[in-house]
């Protein structure tokens, strides 16, 4: 009788629905890596940044104005490389939480949305969203 390999346990909770955005050495720290995203039934433009190490996904929208971050160059972290920043206005977040820090959009967050890196790859693993294309 044959028998079957047990899955680990990593695996099990890994999500079906993951949809490959990129390589992971396609996002260096305080890069950015632009995709597009069917959010909520409607198209939208998604952003993956990585801060210290770790891949964060968020749409890519200024909670001040309904324009992306970087609308005005592609380099979305402030010059110290601590917080994101809109290239529009100057209105900055918490790379780890999309919190805004602008005293004007004070309680207000970007959009975050579920990435994973696994196996030298980065994964869009947020349910409500389905991946579109990549730029």
């Amino acid at each position: 009788m044959a028998s079957e390999t047990p899955i680990p346990a990593a695996s099990a909770a890994w999500p079906k629905h993951a949809a490959p955005i990129c390589p992971s050495a396609e996002l260096a720290e305080l890069g950015r890596h632009r995709f597009r995203v069917l959010y909520r039934g409607t198209p939208r433009e998604a952003i993956l940044l990585r801060f210290q190490g770790v891949a964060y996904g968020y749409l890519n929208q200024c909670v001040h104005m309904p324009k992306e971050l970087d609308c005005e160059q592609p380099r979305v972290f402030d010059a110290a490389g601590e917080s994101i920043r809109c290239s529009m206005h100057g209105i900055t977040y918490t790379p780890a939480t999309g919190e805004c820090l602008s005293e004007i959009c004070a309680g207000e967050s970007l959009t975050p949305l579920r990435v994973q890196e696994r196996d030298g790859m980065l994964y869009l693993t947020e349910k409500r969203t389905t991946l579109l294309g990549i730029e």
